[in-house]
């Protein structure tokens, strides 16, 4: 399971609304750290950790909405919600693949064919949902630190 991030400079005497910040800019760089090797398509343990800190910062988020703006915790929010449903279908896949895998293996010569489709047509999905994904990730922290990438 992936790590959860350390939040180092997160102190007790800390203003709630400060601490939410440090907690959120904490999960955002964790999920974008995943980013490279979920992009290069060949790392499905990184697909698994992206996730995992994407339903950290969703969690995160509703835990502290109270310390953002209304708009800017319903773009938050629902930029979290996007990206984790784009990279949805990229995790089915890896899974669904892994089984396939395992299965043409051992499968009788009757079956080889059927299943060597099956992986070549999942494959095939799988690249889509990537780049769907990828789409979706090149907006990803530019809505939740708006401003921030300007230069």
């Amino acid at each position: 399971m992936a790590k959860a991030p350390r939040y180092d400079r997160l102190l007790a005497d800390l203003d709630t609304s400060v601490a939410a910040g440090i907690v959120i800019e904490a999960l955002v760089a964790d999920t974008m750290r995943a980013a490279p090797a979920v992009l290069r398509g060949d790392d499905t343990r990184a697909v698994h950790d992206m996730r995992v800190s994407i339903r950290r910062l969703r969690s995160a988020l509703a835990t502290f909405g109270e310390s953002f703006a209304s708009k800017r915790l319903r773009l938050m929010r629902r930029s979290a919600r996007h990206i984790g449903r784009k990279l949805g279908p990229v995790r089915d896949a890896d899974v669904h693949l892994a089984v396939l895998r395992a299965a043409l293996a051992g499968a009788p010569s009757v079956d080889r064919a059927g299943i060597a489709y099956a992986i070549e047509t999942l494959t095939a999905m799988r690249s889509t949902a990537l780049a769907a994904f990828a789409i979706e990730l090149s907006q990803f922290d530019r809505d939740l630190f708006p401003g921030a990438n300007d230069a």
